[in-house]
């Protein structure tokens, strides 16, 4: 499998959700629904837009290959030539990363329809066109079909973009939110519970030098000022929490620094500040659900996606740029 490029998508599969965002999404399910139709366009630019006939092609003209449940599903020039002409007719995008964005959003789309399918997950056409019509529909207020077709025909044409393609973007936004609380539904309402500092090191040695540190009264503020943003304070829920830090986390004694702890992203130093065990609050559920989503996404990623070796996107994308001019 090609790695070419691999950690830049892997952190953009993995781009952090802030506890501002996790709040409003809890108290404001249905209204965060509309206002992220009303922004379809870039949630279908976030995980790809309609690919087309992407089928096997030519091994000289493939840009990427997606392993899914049904079967490999092979990603070619002109799939990256519409999903630019997509990005490019419905919204100004910043340039940088701009030759990744095409390929990388239709590997993604792949990626949320394999795994809402493995779980269960579908929605309907009613479901599309139910969502689609509630953004017109302001403080509760019914539209007359009339009304509906006139406003929604207005809006394609202002954005440039069909009935078919925007539907397809709407669906892929309403499996990525069901794949999402998904995940969330996987975390138990109750259960143990660990209150701890961490701080991620990128090797062994960096990690037993923060644990020396702390051990001798640093503080966590000074030690993770000092090694990067690579740190954080919450609770971590026994049983969901990756096994290597959960069986840490509920052993080691109240106020006890560790060793240095192995993990897929580096070595993990970590103080418990507090254990109990009962009722797991909304947000934290909602955290850790987000947090094993990614996870899930970015070990997809890595597992199921090859990029052809040869690949020059700066060249694919200026062909691109050329076919559109």
């Amino acid at each position: 499998m090609a790695k070419k490029g691999k950690d830049q998508q892997k952190q953009v599969a993995s781009k952090h959700i802030t506890t501002r965002r996790l709040a409003r999404w809890q108290r404001e399910k249905r209204r965060q629904r509309i206002t992220f139709l009303s922004g379809v366009i870039i949630i279908a630019i976030l995980l790809g837009i309609i690919i087309g006939g992407v089928a096997a092609t030519s091994s000289s003209d493939w840009l990427s290959k997606v392993q899914t449940d049904s079967g490999t599903i092979t990603i070619n020039r002109a799939d990256y030539l519409e999903s630019l002409k997509l990005i490019r007719n419905s919204l100004n995008t910043s340039a940088t990363n701009a030759n990744e964005q095409p390929l990388l959003r239709i590997e993604n789309k792949l990626l949320i329809e394999d795994g809402a399918e493995a779980a269960g997950i579908t929605v309907s056409e009613s479901e599309v066109t139910d969502t689609i019509r509630e953004f017109f529909e302001t403080d509760n207020q019914s539209i007359s079909d009339a009304d509906f077709q006139q406003q929604y025909q207005n809006m394609l044409d202002s954005i440039g973009i069909s009935d078919n393609d925007y539907r397809q973007a709407v669906l892929d936004s309403l499996l990525n939110q069901e794949l999402l609380q998904f995940y969330i539904d996987q975390i138990p309402e109750s259960g143990e519970q660990a209150a701890v500092e961490t701080i991620i090191a990128f090797n062994e040695s960096t990690a037993n030098e923060i644990a020396q540190r702390w051990r001798s009264g640093e503080t966590f503020e000074t030690l993770s000022e000092q090694y990067g943003n690579l740190s954080y304070s919450k609770w971590l829920i026994k049983g969901i929490t990756e096994e290597e830090l959960s069986d840490v986390a509920f052993t080691i004694d109240i106020g006890n620094i560790s060793d240095p702890i192995p993990s897929g992203t580096g070595y993990y130093v970590i103080k418990v500040l507090e254990r109990k065990d009962g009722p797991i609050e909304e947000n934290l559920r909602q955290q850790t659900g987000f947090s094993n989503f990614n996870t899930w996404f970015t070990q997809e990623y890595a597992d199921k996606v090859e990029r052809n070796p040869k690949l020059d996107l700066a060249e694919i994308y200026a062909w691109a740029v050329k076919q559109l001019s």
